[in-house]
């Protein structure tokens, strides 16, 4: 009896030893993990000319969690959905930078259209591709004006004024943009007309910009739809929540809930991926 008290006690101190050094290596990754994560963001902020400390950054996302943690124990009533949930606001800082380069490429889009025309009548009127450039960086505001200036201090340092355009279009990576870089590169080494070639470039941006909202309007229906019924479950689910708990928390609490649950999903992505393919028309 004592032997077999003694080597439960053993197992038992070897399990909780082995528990403890799984969740130190465990935790020990996910720390690294997350200080790569919020030192690639810190670099995606600095890329779009906004400067954060990865201090502040790591505050903005333990408050995001704590808010999402808020929201879905309100709503729910209960703190241990809103704890397991919470970690998606760590998700909401990534939104947060997608969504602001969403927006800097289109104003970047169209503000170069029209730097295009000016380029090419400075181009007409005497002065070089580089003074050029730099007038339109002088003129605009942000954020073309800041990609343009990068331009001139890339020249100033001693890079030759080809590579200073492929590491704008690098920066920016935009169809546009590399359309501009990789003509003017083309027709600086073969030779040719500068400020035709952009008008020409002006006047096909402006068709395509032209196209594109055609196609935008057309397909309007089909992105509401999209969204719809994207949507149309989750409040269809908070509605009977509210009306009868009863009613909807076996979906939660029974495995044939979680499966019913599983395959709604399932569907919902597929329907969403259909849709956009749909409406999806490139130019």
């Amino acid at each position: 009896m004592i032997f077999l008290m003694l080597g439960a006690t053993i197992l038992a101190g070897i399990s909780i030893f082995i528990m403890v050094f799984e969740g130190t290596t465990i935790l020990e990754y996910s720390t690294e993990a997350y200080i790569n994560r919020v030192a690639s963001q810190v670099k995606e902020l600095d890329e779009l000319y906004v400067k954060m400390e990865p201090q502040k950054l790591f505050y903005l996302n333990i408050t995001s969690c704590f808010v999402v943690f808020v929201l879905i124990s309100a709503v729910t009533g209960s703190a241990i959905a809103g704890l397991v949930v919470s970690p998606a606001g760590l998700l909401l800082s990534k939104l947060w930078i997608t969504i602001m380069r969403k927006r800097r490429l289109r104003l970047i889009n169209e503000q170069f259209i029209d730097a295009i025309g000016i380029i090419s009548n400075a181009l007409k009127s005497g002065l070089s591709l580089q003074q050029a450039i730099a007038r339109v960086a002088g003129q605009y505001p942000v954020p073309l004006s800041q990609e343009l200036s990068m331009v001139g201090k890339e020249i100033a340092l001693g890079v030759p004024l080809e590579l200073a355009l492929v590491n704008l279009g690098e920066r920016v990576d935009s169809e546009d943009l590399n359309l501009f870089v990789t003509a003017t590169n083309v027709v600086k080494d073969a030779g040719g007309n500068l400020s035709e070639m952009f008008d020409s470039i002006a006047d096909t941006l402006r068709e395509r910009n032209t196209i594109q909202g055609k196609i935008k309007a057309l397909t309007a229906q089909g992105r509401m739809q999209g969204i719809v019924i994207g949507l149309m479950p989750i409040a269809l689910g908070f509605i009977l929540y509210k009306l009868d708990p009863n009613l909807i928390m076996p979906l939660f609490n029974d495995p044939i809930g979680w499966a019913i649950l599983f395959i709604i999903a399932l569907f919902e992505a597929i329907g969403t991926f259909f849709i956009a393919k749909i409406i999806r028309i490139d130019v």
